[in-house]
């Protein structure tokens, strides 16, 4: 099993930027949702990579996409 990472920089202007790798599906949204909130819980922009979709059936890649 992949070792699960998750990378927090903040930077000098206080910009949070959060990378997750280890994690196949979305289970990167559920893992980071306590970080997030933490960390004031606001999202300005959210990207998936490739790896967030490697489980995700045709039901669940639909619901992203609607």
């Amino acid at each position: 099993m992949a070792e699960e990472i998750i990378e927090i920089t903040i930077g000098p202007d206080g910009k949070v930027e959060m990378h997750v790798n280890g994690l196949a599906g979305m289970d990167c949204l559920s893992e980071t949702e306590d970080l997030v909130r933490l960390l004031g819980g606001e999202i300005e922009s959210q990207a998936l990579t490739a790896e967030a979709y490697a489980d995700a059936g045709q039901e669940q890649r639909d619901r992203l996409w609607h």
